[in-house]
């Protein structure tokens, strides 16, 4: 849907940030996939697998914020991937928090209610993440 067809750039803008943050949840469930295996104890697995959730109802979340604006699913592109497990959950708190600050973002310009609660639920969510990657880390 080109700007020619009612769309406005701050339409336009927003669907581009949910296609970004869809792409970042794949990104981050297959990030948590190899971090899980990288781990050392039970404990911090579960717990990764645990965030490893949320990730995926944040993607099903947004999937259908999409959808409604009338948005077409993303291409995803390869990820980063973890290769050594502390640094792989340094790397995740980074991406926590910057998730955390780009959905505050996107829920500030949000136009429905609905997309408004959604982002600010993630937000939430991925601050959360990063104090139990946080916790983790003080523990390797």
């Amino acid at each position: 849907m080109g700007m020619g067809q009612g769309m406005s750039s701050s339409d336009n803008h927003l669907l581009n940030d949910v296609s970004k943050a869809i792409i970042g949840e794949v990104h981050a469930y297959n990030f948590y996939q190899k971090l899980a295996e990288l781990a050392t104890n039970a404990q911090d697995r579960q717990v990764i697998l645990k965030i490893q959730q949320d990730e995926a109802k944040h993607y099903h979340w947004f999937t259908m914020i999409l959808r409604r604006m009338g948005g077409q699913q993303p291409q995803i592109p390869a990820g980063e991937l973890p290769k050594e497990f502390k640094e792989g959950v340094k790397t995740a708190i980074r991406n926590e928090l910057e998730a955390a600050a780009f959905y505050q973002d996107i829920a500030s310009r949000a136009t429905t209610h609905h997309t408004q609660m959604h982002f600010m639920h993630a937000s939430h969510d991925e601050q959360r993440h990063a104090s139990w990657f946080q916790y983790m880390l003080m523990n390797v």
